[in-house]
């Protein structure tokens, strides 16, 4: 199939600045609306309507490609800023006009005319018109075959662009980058300016040139391969513009679906929409004849073997690619839980030392109780209590110190002891009281304390000694805990307990 004319998928780049243009040209700020002394302001008021008008119908008759009646526009819009001095609207108007000569595939000329509103723009300083004449040179001089100053001048517009002026001045930007990479071939760093370029234009509500931007972006999945994709946004790029009349921009739209569905071997399909297509591009240019249904099906024919061995090797491609992924994704993935296992261990080895560690400090403070209650018996049964009859002669009456009165008002491993060495058990074997009574709910206090010092493997006096009893209450105490769990004659407390 043949195109409309050549990179007709950037068809509405120029209509895009023109409408940038002419925001500019009615929000400047009056301070530096002339880039000479000469520009009259008060009349420039007065005809900024007619301007507007002026403006607008250019960019209406580019969009429409009827060229001639653009350029009469502009010229006259540059007639009536020049009266005034020379002043914005006149090179706002003139670069819109050199964007009509480009589409005439006037090459020099509009180049011509692009060069001198740049410098006139540099001039004045206003960055923005600065960045959109620089943005659009790149493209008339990537169009002439001049790729050094095309992409130096697309770049220098781009990074002024992307940052001052209007949300749909910032849309043109991206775009005019983007075209510079598509028409170098570079459609991977097209699709995302391409992408921003469209959310910057829907929130600019400047809808008008949408399915120009449309086009482009269903052109780069296009040429990237992504076939419905490409199909999606081709789609609603027809779809705007039947109710704009962009019957160039349609005609493309189709054109495009057309080899799109052909890619994809929708054959039927494609040879409808490529009819549509001549319908629609021969009522905007008539350069081309029709060419007849009948060699496009033998032209489809003959090369519908090669199609299909393309498709095969499209195919094994596909596959080699789909292999490639399932072993990377296989080694993320290995990576993936090689790291997770480290990272467990790791948190297990620290969770163990810091179980370690607890459980030192209980069997520290476990004897340290053993040692505070063994001491308060060896005392109590060293101190002799005095009698009523005694009568203290002497120094003997200095036995009855404070120290071994306040003996008589101890007892042994109080409750705020226990409490203290409940929570320290607890750090070193989390969730086991818990587990205990749950498993036994009807379990005493008393038993349960038996039952956690029996599990730190003290002995009955060991016991004795820790809870202040005598061993042959610890003896009863561990009859009733074996009744209380239950276990048989034959089954050993202790072992019972350490497996608990």
């Amino acid at each position: 199939m043949q195109q409309i004319y050549s990179e007709t998928s950037k068809v509405f780049i120029f209509s895009l600045f023109g409408i940038a243009c002419l925001l500019s040209l009615f929000s400047c700020d009056p301070a530096t609306e002339r880039i000479s002394g000469n520009t009259n302001d008060d009349a420039m008021e007065a005809n900024r309507p007619y301007l507007e008008r002026l403006n607008d119908q250019g960019d209406s008759a580019t969009a429409a490609g009827d060229y001639a009646a653009a350029i009469t526009f502009y010229q006259k819009a540059m007639e009536i800023a020049a009266a005034e001095g020379d002043s914005f609207p006149y090179y706002d108007a003139q670069l819109d006009l050199a964007c009509v000569h480009e589409r005439l595939r006037e090459f020099p000329k509009a180049i011509e005319l692009g060069e001198d509103a740049l410098a006139a723009f540099i001039r004045s300083g206003d960055s923005t018109r600065i960045g959109r004449a620089y943005s659009t040179l790149s493209s008339f001089y990537g169009l002439a075959e001049i790729p050094e100053k095309q992409m130096a001048t697309a770049q220098k517009g781009f990074e002024i662009l992307k940052n001052y002026g209007s949300l749909i001045e910032r849309c043109a930007a991206y775009n005019q980058m983007a075209f510079t990479y598509s028409g170098a071939g570079d459609w991977a760093k097209a699709l995302p300016l391409l992408d921003s370029a469209l959310l910057l234009m829907k929130a600019s509500g400047y809808l008008d040139q949408l399915p120009g931007l449309l086009l482009n972006i269903g052109d780069c999945h296009r040429n990237l391969g992504h076939y419905e994709a490409a199909k999606k946004y081709l789609k609603e790029a027809a779809a705007g513009c039947d109710s704009l009349g962009y019957v160039h921009i349609h005609a493309r739209a189709v054109q495009l679906l057309s080899m799109s569905e052909e890619s994809t071997g929708n054959i039927a399909e494609a040879l409808q929409l490529y009819k549509t297509f001549k319908i629609l591009r021969d009522s905007v240019i008539n350069e081309e004849k029709n060419n007849t249904i009948q060699q496009l099906k033998i032209e489809y024919e003959t090369e519908e073997k090669e199609r299909e061995n393309q498709l095969l090797k499209a195919r094994q491609q596909i596959e080699v690619a789909r292999r490639n992924m399932a072993l990377a994704l296989w080694g993320v993935t290995i990576s993936a839980i090689g790291l997770w296992l480290y990272f467990r261990r790791e948190k297990a080895r620290r969770l163990q030392a810091e179980l370690a560690q607890n459980r030192q400090q209980l069997e520290e403070f476990a004897q340290l109780l053993l040692a505070k209650n063994t001491r308060l018996m060896e005392l109590e049964q060293n101190q002799e209590r005095p009698t009523e009859s005694a009568e203290p002669e002497g120094d003997t009456a200095e036995s009855d110190t404070p120290e071994s009165v306040a003996l008589y008002d101890i007892h042994i491993l109080t409750e705020k002891d226990w409490t203290a060495f409940k929570r320290s058990f607890e750090r070193s074997y989390p969730g086991f009281i818990h587990r205990l009574r749950t498993h036994y709910s009807d379990i005493t206090n008393a038993e349960e304390r038996l039952f956690l010092l029996y599990k730190l493997n003290f002995t009955r006096h060991e016991i004795a000694t820790i809870l202040g009893v005598s061993e042959a209450s610890v003896k009863k105490g561990r009859t009733r805990l074996r009744k209380r769990l239950g276990l048989q004659e034959e089954q050993d407390l202790e072992h019972f307990i350490q497996s608990f």
